[in-house]
């Protein structure tokens, strides 16, 4: 009888924590969307100015989609993820084409801090585009990092401030190795893997960077290097190779402009003419037109300019449906900036549930991850394929290992010429502290009915017959690898492991080896997709997860906060603190529940 009420006070009070909770949320929900009310109601709504300049002026790293936001990790920070959709720069640009009421474009890139080359490509297109409408194109700036120099040479004018920079340096992958480190405090790293270059847990058991591992670096670098210096010399009529002559022979050039870098800039004709920041203004002004309020010259944000000229998609009765695969590959639920196995199949479910749906373009960004859950989204794809709906992978800046898993047996693959593509092999990783312990007089013991129980433990170790089974099942997981790209496509799975085992490839030779179809962005592979499903009338669906109101609130809120911030810059020591916290990111993301991963650590992150 005791118990009985004892269960039931607790039982009541639990329900009564539950009433509280709701309440307290709803109440702060309410206070939340007043203040969001009251901040948007203070903000005016941004105008177009007639004739005058759309300023594009990303601030932040460039992506495919961005990072869900984590009020939690906010709060403990103080700091928000600057981050710029592709996209949005995209639609602006091709809105603005046409608009009779921007008269002049203007790139600000101060504020972008990074972002891989081929969403630069993307945007450089973009603006090159928007040039073939007769508009001026002006970049301004105190600095041109490597990739703001990018697209600004895409300008009719560049300008720049006389103690400026605006000079590349060309591309470069290093890794922080801890193997001493590990051996110093008896950290074991049990390793299984297949695939002579599928280096992922190369920092754990060496000091430095392997053969193999350098040539499948180097090989996407200098493919890299090789499209950057050739659009930027085409776009400033430069001779061919000038770009690394001048950085081979870079202290006697500075010599000879006497250590400035602006002038030789200058020199070099990567820039047009030198103008202190209130000179730019004055120019801006004869340009544009002067805001008689403010007396600069008459503008409108990219961000504002979609905000007013951007209209909802209109739905037809036929949809191509776009779902973007952006992030680490992991089991389960990923909030946006991941991919997780059950939340990306719920949109792929959301898609072809929809009887208007005649064709799934998959948007692929991703160094992979979860080998089991890689499987678990292919096979929902391949399930679409066989109702009837053709599906079509589009590889953005990266889409190897799990990423290319996913969209190995898709009805046509597209990538860019500089895509990073492959790495198709897969690895096990088990770090082990049983020497560690052992130092300081800690053991385990115990027993067990089978050799298997209990063979993997980070106090005791990977036992000898554990390994076997790990590394068998790592062998398996490579074969089906094979097998899943061979029938994909239309290959032997021998033909696939001469040019697999892990090694990382460009877009372009991906084609050459047939691991790809075609060359080309996403609007391509749209079209490409209408094609093969007959459609000449269509609409896009960017399909999304559904959201609560709980993370509607959370997300409105962060929007303002972002709207309202002071521009930052990422400081040193962030940078570091950044590098740090992805490596061990990394062995937190390891949630394969049989320790099989298809991840590519060869692939650029952000250069």
């Amino acid at each position: 009888m005791i118990l009985h009420w004892i269960k039931r006070f607790f039982s009541l009070l639990w329900d009564g924590l539950k009433v509280v909770h709701s309440l307290v949320f709803g109440i702060l929900s309410i206070l939340i969307v007043v203040a969001i009310v009251a901040v948007v109601a203070e903000r005016e709504s941004p105008e177009v100015p007639d004739g005058g300049a759309l300023v594009l002026n990303p601030k932040g790293v460039l992506v495919e989609q961005k990072t869900a936001l984590d009020p939690a990790a906010l709060l403990r920070s103080g700091k928000l993820p600057e981050e710029v959709l592709v996209k949005d720069i995209v639609d602006a640009l091709a809105l603005a084409k046409t608009d009779d009421r921007i008269g002049l474009l203007v790139l600000d890139l101060d504020g972008l801090t990074g972002g891989l080359l081929p969403k630069f490509e993307r945007i450089s297109k973009a603006i090159a585009s928007f040039k073939e409408g007769g508009k001026k194109v002006v970049a301004v700036g105190n600095n041109y990092t490597q990739s703001g120099l990018f697209l600004a040479v895409q300008a009719d004018e560049v300008l720049l401030d006389p103690e400026g920079i605006a000079l590349p340096e060309g591309y470069g992958m290093y890794r922080t190795y801890y193997k001493t480190l590990l051996e110093n405090f008896d950290v074991t790293i049990n390793l299984y893997k297949v695939g002579k270059y599928k280096s992922a847990a190369e920092p754990y058991f060496r000091d430095s960077m392997s053969d193999e591992d350098r040539e499948a670096r180097l090989g996407i670098l200098n493919a890299w290097w090789s499209a950057y210096t050739t659009s930027v010399e085409e776009a400033r009529n430069l001779t061919e190779g000038s770009l690394n002559e001048m950085l081979h022979d870079l202290p006697n050039q500075l010599r000879q402009v006497e250590g400035n870098p602006a002038q030789l800039a200058l020199k070099m004709k990567l820039i047009d003419r030198l103008m202190a920041a209130d000179e730019r203004r004055a120019y801006l002004r004869k340009l544009a037109g002067e805001d008689e309020e403010t007396g600069e010259y008459r503008r409108i944000s990219f961000e504002d300019y979609l905000t007013v000229s951007r209209k909802p998609v209109e739905h037809k009765d036929n949809k191509i449906a776009v779902i973007t695969a952006v992030g680490g590959i992991v089991d389960g639920d990923a909030p946006a900036g991941g991919i997780g196995s059950s939340s990306l199949t719920k949109l792929i479910r959301k898609a072809y549930k929809d009887d208007k749906v005649k064709a799934i373009v998959l948007r692929v960004d991703s160094g992979g991850g979860s080998k089991t859950a890689s499987e678990i989204i292919r096979r929902e794809l391949e399930y679409v394929q066989k109702q009837g709906i053709p599906v079509i992978a589009s590889m953005g800046s990266v889409a190897a290992s799990g990423g290319y898993w996913i969209s190995a047996t898709a009805d046509q693959i597209w990538a860019l010429p500089t895509t990073v593509t492959g790495s198709i092999g897969i690895f096990g990783l088990i770090p082990t502290i049983e020497n560690t312990l052992a130092r300081y007089g800690v053991h385990s013991d115990g027993v067990a009915t089978t050799p298997f129980a209990g063979g993997a433990s980070i106090e005791r170790g990977v036992s000898a017959y554990y390994g076997e089974i790990i590394q068998e099942v790592i062998e398996a997981g490579y074969s089906q690898f094979l097998a899943t790209v061979a029938k994909g496509r239309n290959m032997t799975p021998e033909a696939v492991h001469e040019i697999a085992q892990g090694r990382v490839w460009t877009g372009e030779k991906a084609l050459e080896l047939g691991l790809v179809d075609r060359l080309g962005d996403l609007e391509q592979a749209i079209e490409a997709a209408a094609g093969l499903a007959n459609l000449e009338d269509y609409s896009v669906w960017y399909v999304e997860p559904e959201k609560s109101f709980k993370e509607t609130v959370i997300n409105e809120l962060m929007a303002e906060i972002i709207i309202l911030r002071e521009d930052s810059r990422i400081d040193p020591v962030s940078k570091l603190m950044g590098h740090l916290k992805r490596e061990l990111e990394f062995l937190g993301q390891l949630n394969d529940p049989k320790g099989a991963y298809v991840i590519c650590t060869e692939c650029p992150m952000n250069l």
